[in-house]
């Protein structure tokens, strides 16, 4: 259900039309030009203009949120390729390697913003790490954070990731084999009524969770985690109908937008300079990364990278689909750090909060001894 002021009066639907046009034309528009997660950052782009315009966003309650959350929670699970976890077991020393890297250098990265600029400490560190922006902003959304910050940082990150991608690409000359499962990762696969009764159990529980537990990003984690038992037993979700997906990823960007503020963006502007130097830190950690994994793994070199950088689950899937990278161990990399983040992120977000509080907390004067009596 929408929540507007009481003022709002009988116009909730005119603006509701409004802006959910605008959000598909902004979202079929960076799809046009490529962009990462458009739906999320067309309806995302949409609302936050008509909230800081003042043209009335229109702000979703916590029930339809929930449930676009848990319905992309589903599709990242049915999505799961079936050489996925074979790779984990055969290279699981160095799959634990590689996600315990890049989450330190997350967490040096939200150290530094933290430090760097006006920052919260909870929202530099749910800014930096490698989860995804829509995971982390439901994160963020759940832990009290400033959603808006960490959603258009996430947003920022990703985008220079991609770039970096395209770029390591082109100077190493793409992949030199063609192994892997191939395909996007969120690619619709073959419909079946079967696979859609669990993905709709599956989104149902995961909705629960978020609505009657406090276990943070509920609506992805149980999912995902349903999913991968569900796989073990020989079942698979179905994929969603596009425009079920594209309707949940319009619901979380609408909700996320509508907090947008004139003072947000000028808060995004000042902090730009530090999300560039944190990224640059993040990919130049990633190019290390990378050689590790191709002379541990015995693969090429940009494979690796796209292995190693967390530039989000479905868009480095896409890419490496496109540059026929080794998809299946891209893939199980990537869906690692992925449930580790989902798993652990609340508590190394709110660890590192208490980490940096008590290191930039003056550390108490000493008590002058008393004389004692003669």
């Amino acid at each position: 259900m929408a929540t507007l002021p009481a003022s709002a009066g009988p116009g909730l639907a005119r603006r509701l039309f409004l802006v959910a046009g605008c959000a598909v034309a902004f979202s079929l528009l960076f799809r046009v030009i490529h962009l990462p997660a458009a739906w999320l950052l067309g309806s995302l782009t949409a609302s936050a203009l008509f909230s800081v315009r003042g043209w009335g966003a229109v702000s979703l309650s916590k029930a339809p949120y929930a449930a676009a959350q848990a319905i992309i929670g589903t599709a990242l699970a049915g999505g799961l390729p079936a050489g996925v976890l074979p790779e984990w077991g055969r290279h699981a020393g160095l799959f634990a390697l590689a996600v315990l890297f890049i989450l330190a250098a997350s967490f040096v990265n939200g150290v530094i913003l933290a430090r760097w600029t006006g920052l919260s400490p909870l929202t530099a560190f749910l800014s930096t790490l490698p989860g995804g922006a829509g995971a982390m902003a439901a994160m963020s959304d759940d832990l009290g954070s400033d959603t808006r910050v960490v959603a258009a940082i996430q947003y920022i990150r990703i985008l220079l990731i991609l770039a970096s991608l395209a770029v390591f690409s082109s100077l190493f000359g793409g992949p030199s084999h063609h192994g892997g499962a191939g395909g996007p990762f969120l690619a619709h696969g073959t419909f079946s009524w079967t696979g859609l009764a669990l993905s709709a159990a599956l989104a149902l529980a995961g909705w629960t969770a978020a609505m009657r537990t406090p276990l943070p990003a509920a609506a992805f984690l149980v999912p995902v985690a349903l999913g991968l038992l569900a796989g073990y037993l020989g079942l698979k979700p179905g994929p969603w109908p596009g425009a079920v997906l594209a309707g949940a990823y319009i619901v979380m960007g609408l909700r996320i937008g509508s907090r947008f503020q004139a003072s947000t963006l000028a808060l995004i502007r000042s902090v730009l300079p530090a999300v560039l130097g944190t990224t640059t830190l993040l990919l130049l950690a990633s190019a290390a990364l990378a050689w590790i994994v191709a002379r541990g793994m015995g693969i090429d070199l940009p494979s690796a990278y796209l292995a190693a950088t967390p530039g989000g689950l479905d868009a480095v899937a896409a890419v490496a689909s496109d540059l026929h990278g080794d998809v299946s161990v891209i893939v199980a990399m990537q869906f690692a750090r992925l449930l580790c983040v989902l798993a652990l992120g609340p508590w190394l977000a709110r660890g590192g909060t208490r980490f940096l509080t008590r290191l930039t907390s003056p550390t108490p004067a000493s008590p002058r001894p008393r004389p004692r009596p003669r």
